[in-house]
């Protein structure tokens, strides 16, 4: 149950913000992140565009492909006209995540939406970078493999990493700016005391904005750490944040005993709620479970959700049984109240499986299966209620 693909996803994103530092371009750093994005998933063929407000609409500041060998220098040459309806304009037009097959994108030429310049791939992706509500462009990934190279989980990933990727453009264009106005601003103090007195006046005041920008980017950049570690909804722990601390504990039982309870929660009737009541509902009682799951586990107690209705706790800290079964009976009873939504009352409940280990080395995926099983025992029993797998 452990996902090896979110180490590589968060290992990507601290290398880009580690980017913003060394990269004297733009071509640099997209060249960098390029490098990093192939360790995370198949991505030979990759480019990005982005939105200009010069006399182009739009430049290429960044170009790789197996099939279509043409340099950057070509490509911002191509005419304007001849972009207005290449799949890249297509994508650019809608600002959101497009994903296309061959078959698709032959549909789409055949009723002369697109007109695609190059090879057709068979798997076509493109993400919109966007930050701070401005969109700055877009990058495209794609396959000539196979129409089936990327598949949901991967797109979502994609979907991540396009955030990230537009934080960085925008940091980076942020630190160039700063980075240029200070080099202006010592090139005009060795000029006239005069025009030196008016022009540093002006820089100043520019150098003080940009440094305010900078301070908010750090501000982004910690944000942007958080988000790798909680869920976007439920403001939780998510499911690698669980595993790097269970990875902690685990590492710890190697050198002395340690007490770690992993107690599986999965909702019951969420799913018909879900359904019935839409995807509004389902998500404001998943925001609703997972405060009151807060406050009933204790502060250093480690409350995740694992996906979907799953939720996940890892306890680490030593609690007696009686208090274990006190505290889960509180858990059952606090989720089951009723969840008010739009003028209406709805309830879920909830099914419990636990496993604990109390000793010197445990097997990290061995715990999780326990706890796993001790669930579907739950489940079997009529839901609303707790199972121990000791």
């Amino acid at each position: 149950m452990v996902d090896n693909s979110n180490s590589s996803t968060i290992a990507f994103m601290r290398e880009i913000f580690a980017y913003l530092g060394t990269s004297t371009s733009t071509y640099k750093l997209l060249d960098s992140i390029h490098t990093s994005l192939r360790s995370v998933l198949y991505a030979e063929n990759f480019f990005v565009v982005l939105v200009s407000a010069s006399k182009r609409y739009v430049n290429f500041p960044y170009y790789r492909d197996v099939k279509d060998d043409i340099s950057i220098e070509e490509l911002n040459i191509v005419p304007l006209e001849k972009l207005f309806k290449t799949l890249t304009m297509y994508a650019i037009k809608k600002k959101q995540v497009v994903c296309l097959t061959k078959q698709q994108i032959s549909r789409l030429s055949e009723q002369g939406e697109v007109q695609v310049l190059g090879t057709v791939p068979e798997q076509w992706l493109c993400f919109p970078l966007i930050h701070q509500g401005e969109y700055l462009g877009s990058f495209v990934i794609q396959s000539y493999r196979s129409s089936e190279e990327y598949e949901q989980h991967d797109i979502d990933v994609l979907t991540l990493i396009s955030n990230v990727i537009a934080a960085a453009l925008f940091l980076f264009r942020q630190n160039t700016e700063l980075n240029q106005t200070l080099h202006e601003l010592e090139r005009h103090k060795e000029q006239l005391a005069e025009k030196v007195t008016e022009r540093t006046a002006e820089l100043e005041q520019t150098l003080s904005s940009l440094q305010l920008e900078i301070a908010k980017g750090k501000e982004l950049e910690q944000q942007l750490k958080e988000l790798a570690f909680h869920d976007g909804l439920t403001k939780l722990y998510n499911r690698q944040y669980f595993v790097d601390q269970m990875e902690m504990l685990a590492s710890k039982s190697k050198r002395e005993p340690v007490e770690a309870i992993v107690a599986f929660l999965d909702l019951d009737g969420f799913k018909p709620l879900n359904d019935n009541f839409g995807h509004a509902c389902g998500d404001h009682v998943l925001k609703v479970i997972a405060k009151r799951l807060q406050d009933c586990f204790r502060r250093h107690d480690i409350v995740a959700r694992f996906g979907g209705d799953e939720f996940v706790v890892l306890i680490g800290n030593p609690i007696s049984t009686a208090n274990l079964e006190n505290l889960l009976n509180r858990v059952v009873a606090t989720i089951s109240q009723a969840i008010e939504f739009q003028e209406q009352s709805v309830r879920v409940g909830v099914s419990i499986g636990i496993a604990r280990h109390l000793g010197e080395t445990f097997d990290i995926d061995n715990l999780l299966e326990r706890a796993d099983f001790a669930l579907y025992q739950a489940k079997n029993k009529g839901k609303g209620c707790f199972v121990f797998n000791e």
